[in-house]
């Protein structure tokens, strides 16, 4: 049985050198190869906790064997009999083997129930995909303003497809506000033809963060149509590898993947999902590597489960992701700030925005300023925080606006707020809550 265990564990990731980015199933996998036995567990542990069968199955072989922590039958059970509940049939044969060759029955399925117990987080997220399928419950802004972006010439030439992931509030006007990119693919290539058109959009009401992806299709251009059979044995080719790459577990090429399915206008998408016949599998390929810890993976789940109204899963998701995300820390933070009865969310949300505004994201640093102002009643933190702001952008409207709130006289306050309605102005935003706290100032 070690024989057969074993060969699972190491061969089950090996990985093209291309796609190393970030595949933390096939570091762990390399770390147990070179007896990086420490390493391997703990990485292995952390996907565990994601719920990646892979890697509960692997815990298993570790756990059996003593490699990288104490041997334990019963927890190499355990960890065997979860692998299978997530998805390795194989895994309940392997679990039975190790019962019949053990003792104290008992106790082992009794070390199970606890195991099971103590991750009962990792079986709500696996109601990810069952949530996904309901209908967006979040009400939707319509364009009342719209401007088609124009696709790069470059782009259309080599017939380059991808796509740009924005968030923003829109403010009383219908504008566009604290546009932030989350993810764009190729980097940079489509950013700033997404941007130039979402200036001159308007929407029909405001709404606070606000979250759009904007797929660019080839099928726009004719002139790649024309070369299109040319290219498509090395096209095809390519494909192959990423689909190779995914069904080894790698993370950054599973969520690619995840964003050519969800949209049938890239070329890409009837060799794909010639491939993944299942039913979602754009969402099922977003699982996956979000369960293989990709923090965009991560993000992603928890805003679509937002708009359908499932905080506590969302919350779950953003939680991996606000590890590493400043974007994911606010809008955890937000959440955690309609609960500022409890004083346990107020602390989480206020670390969560303090991370993030130390790493210079603006959006969470308004945030900050406003929760000290109006819920912590903190001015000097909040004067801190206004200043970080300001240094960052130093004629943003809503933080001369702050500013001009937490200012010590009259005089100063009306002079930041003429700044404040100038710029406002100037940018096309909205100045109706300038004018009120004028109005306040009379």
């Amino acid at each position: 049985m070690h024989s057969n265990l074993i060969t699972r564990l190491i061969f089950s990731f090996l990985l093209g050198c291309s796609w190393l980015s970030r595949a933390d199933l096939y570091d762990a996998t390399l770390a147990y190869q070179e007896a990086d036995y420490q390493s391997a567990f703990t990485q292995f542990n952390h996907l565990a906790q994601l719920g990646n069968a892979d890697a509960m199955y692997n815990l298993g072989v570790m756990y059996l064997y003593g490699q990288g922590v104490e041997k334990s039958t019963a927890d190499a059970f355990t960890w065997f009999s979860l692998a299978h509940d997530f998805g390795i049939p194989e895994a309940l044969q392997t679990a039975q083997l190790v019962l019949q060759q053990a003792n104290g029955h008992h106790r082992l399925k009794e070390a199970m129930r606890l195991q099971k117990d103590s991750l009962t987080k990792t079986y709500l997220l696996d109601l990810t995909l069952s949530q996904l399928e309901k209908k967006e419950t979040v009400s939707a802004v319509n364009k009342v303003v719209d401007a088609l972006p124009k696709y790069p010439e470059e782009a259309i030439r080599q017939g380059v497809e991808g796509w740009v992931w924005l968030e923003f509030d829109i403010d009383n006007n219908g504008k566009a506000i604290n546009i932030e990119v989350v993810d764009s693919y190729p980097k940079h290539t489509f950013t700033a033809s997404l941007l130039n058109a979402v200036e001159k959009w308007r929407f029909s009401s405001a709404k606070a963060n606000h979250s759009l992806i904007y797929h660019f299709a080839t099928y726009k251009g004719e002139q790649y149509h024309a070369t299109l059979k040319l290219q498509k044995k090395d096209y095809e080719q390519q494909l192959m590898l990423n689909i190779d790459a995914a069904e080894k577990g790698v993370a950054q090429v599973q969520y690619n993947i995840a964003n050519w399915l969800s949209m049938e206008d890239y070329n890409a998408y009837q060799l794909l999902r010639y491939h993944w016949r299942t039913d979602d599998p754009s969402n099922r390929l977003l699982l996956a590597a979000a369960k293989n810890d990709y923090e965009l993976a991560q993000y992603r789940l928890a805003i679509q489960l937002l708009n359908r109204d499932e905080k506590e899963l969302a919350t779950l998701w953003l939680e991996h992701a606000a590890k590493t995300m400043n974007i994911a820390r606010f809008r955890l933070a937000t959440l955690l700030l309609q609960n500022t009865d409890e004083e346990t969310a107020l602390i989480k949300a206020l670390n969560m925005l303090e991370q993030a505004g130390y790493a210079q994201h603006l959006r969470a640093i308004i945030l900050l300023t406003n929760t000290h102002l109006n819920t912590t009643q903190n001015l000097e933190k909040a004067r801190y925080w206004v200043n970080q702001g300001l240094a960052l952008d130093a004629t943003h409207p809503q933080l001369l606006l702050l500013h001009a709130k937490l200012s010590s006289s009259s005089a100063q306050a009306k002079q930041l707020l003429s700044k404040a309605f100038q710029s406002a102005t100037e940018r096309g935003w909205s100045t109706a809550e300038i004018q009120a706290f004028a109005q306040q100032l009379k």
